[in-house]
């Protein structure tokens, strides 16, 4: 149990750091935007803005995918766990917690050794892609921290997300 409270607190750390952090991309990403839109009345639009924003929209993206997932927002069928017995419910709880985490396990593994083999630059920003694609690992990593906190809360019978 100890353990599973250590997960929780870490997750729930997580995820509060994490929401600040979608917060500033979307508020830059509106400042970027805004800065186009101000050049372009200007004559000379910024190059850097467009792949600025897309950037920050994937990460954005990604990194809200663990926040969507603590919260149990993402889609999911739950008609069949409504016509199960609580204990039912619960063993499928289970198993649709630990396919996730093993899935987001090994998406991370295998997209952090996809993301350090990448050694071009992004065309406009002059920046490493690799920095770009270390989002994947940093998304699925989230992800999986939140699915092994809400197996540990099913399995412990605290409740779990779906």
């Amino acid at each position: 149990m100890k353990f599973a409270n250590v997960v929780k607190k870490i997750s729930d750390s997580i995820d509060k750091v994490c929401l600040a952090i979608i917060v500033a991309i979307l508020g830059t990403m509106v400042v970027v935007t805004m800065a186009q839109i101000i050049s372009r009345l200007a004559g000379d639009a910024f190059l850097w803005t467009e792949e600025l924003n897309r950037y920050l929209l994937i990460w954005g993206t990604l990194i809200g995918a663990g926040c969507a997932y603590k919260e149990g927002s993402h889609i999911s069928i739950t008609f069949v766990q409504g016509m199960c017995s609580a204990k039912t419910e619960r063993m499928l709880r289970m198993l649709v917690h630990t396919v996730c985490l093993i899935a987001f396990v090994a998406m991370a593994y295998f997209s952090l050794e996809y993301a350090m083999k990448q050694a071009q630059l992004a065309p406009v920003l002059r920046i490493p892609m690799k920095y770009m694609y270390l989002s994947i690992p940093i998304g699925f990593s989230l992800m999986a921290i939140h699915a092994l906190d809400a197996l540990l809360q099913v399995v412990h019978e605290k409740g779990g997300r779906l």
